[in-house]
């Protein structure tokens, strides 16, 4: 999932840019098709982050949150074509 990157000493982590991310798609959902590095600008732009994240780290957290969604909705489709 993750590339390694280990962000400098000024960088956001993970965890921020995640949550960060969490609330700039809730906001503003078309961040999800934009490019790593636009989507990093957005995160300064809109507020979300005080300092510009690195690009690849923003790449992994998207691709994590895609996952994420993507298990959730597996899981609202089984319970829906499983009555109980």
């Amino acid at each position: 999932m993750s590339s390694g990157y280990i962000p400098a000493k000024d960088e956001p982590g993970p965890e921020e840019i995640l949550d960060a991310l969490r609330e700039a798609i809730f906001d503003n959902p078309p961040l999800t098709e934009m490019p790593a590095e636009e989507v990093a600008r957005q995160l300064i732009l809109g507020g979300y982050l005080q300092e510009e994240p690195s690009p690849a780290l923003v790449a992994d957290m998207l691709d994590a949150l895609e996952a994420e969604e993507g298990g959730l909705e597996a899981d609202e489709l089984s319970e829906e074509g499983n009555p109980t």
